[in-house]
């Protein structure tokens, strides 16, 4: 593990900003790309922008451009065609790509910086485990996911990096998409009590209770439990968890979070319980042999009963 932790460091030098410059008049500008405009001769008019969701800028003081499907030298010569009415004289603009963020690529899990990733253009999956500090010591290579929107389904490969990390082919790891998720998993531990793991139950492929150590992104830990079922609702992941006051239940919409792109704004500890409803289900009529399947690994789980009970009464 320690070589493969230097390979990782390795991995994220080459993969740094200056790594994977390409000519800037190649790029093809996308929305949520951020891009910096100077203007020659006149900083007043120097603007960090951010282009929509409609494929445009708003650039004060000429208003909306259109960026999207433009070079930033071609919209830097836009720019300067319609600032030339505004300042009556010709313009020479240069446009910068500050954040290549329409070729991102989320990395969770047991990584040493999870987060958000934009590249020019969008390496191999060993690369953007890299670019994220690469994978932590217990780290499950075995059983990395890429997670996926296709139209309004969500798809997730399962990658086995360990074999192409040990001089496997890694031409035939999958190719990584503007939008991606790529969870590292933590390893899971059978046998686990109750008291020291998070016990997963309900649309997930692999019901049970997994070690979490100091505590793991959420993500990590339904990718150590095989990831949902096609039932499993990501809009309406319970946790269990425990507070000052006592227990609480929190429902985390994940499918609000892949939509963002941003990081899993939850953490589940030793002791907590992650409850995935079925789409459509109200309460955990649902739960069906995955629970039985968890209450026999422990007898420490016993209490999972009077959990499951709370989560019922404040579901929907």
């Amino acid at each position: 593990m320690r070589g493969l932790l230097l390979g990782w460091a390795v991995l994220g030098a080459a993969c740094g900003p200056g790594a994977l410059q390409a000519r800037a008049e190649e790029y093809v500008l996308g929305p949520e790309d951020v891009i910096a405009v100077s203007v020659w001769l006149h900083p007043e008019l120097e603007r960090t922008v951010a282009i929509g969701s409609d494929g445009a800028i708003v650039y004060p003081p000429i208003g909306s451009v259109k960026a999207a499907g433009l070079s930033p030298k071609q919209l830097g010569a836009a720019l300067a065609d319609r600032l030339s009415t505004y300042l009556r004289q010709s313009a020479t603009v240069t446009v910068t790509v500050s954040q290549y963020l329409s070729r991102s690529v989320f990395v969770s899990g047991a990584v040493a910086s999870p987060g958000r990733y934009g590249f020019e253009e969008i390496p191999g999956l060993i690369e953007v485990i890299g670019r994220a500090g690469g994978a932590q010591p217990g780290a499950d290579l075995g059983q990395v996911q890429i997670l996926r929107r296709e139209g309004d389904v969500r798809r997730a490969l399962v990658v086995d990096l360990s074999s192409a990390l040990r001089g496997g082919p890694v031409a035939q790891l999958p190719e990584l998409k503007p939008g991606d998720t790529v969870v590292v998993p933590a390893t899971g531990l059978g046998g686990v009590g109750a008291g020291q793991g998070v016990g997963v139950l309900g649309e997930v492929a692999k019901p049970g209770i997994y070690a979490v150590g100091d505590g793991q992104d959420l993500w990590a830990v339904l990718a150590v439990a095989g990831g949902l079922t096609s039932r499993g609702d990501l809009a309406r992941v319970r946790v269990v968890t425990r507070q000052d006051r006592g227990q609480a239940v929190v429902t985390v919409n994940l499918r609000e979070v892949l939509q963002r792109g941003t990081s899993t704004p939850f953490v589940v500890r030793a002791g907590d319980i992650v409850f995935v409803s079925a789409t459509g289900a109200s309460t955990l009529g649902r739960m069906g042999t995955g629970f039985v399947q968890v209450l026999s690994v422990s007898r420490d789980l016993l209490n999972i009963a009077v959990l499951a009970d709370i989560l019922q009464r404040k579901g929907n």
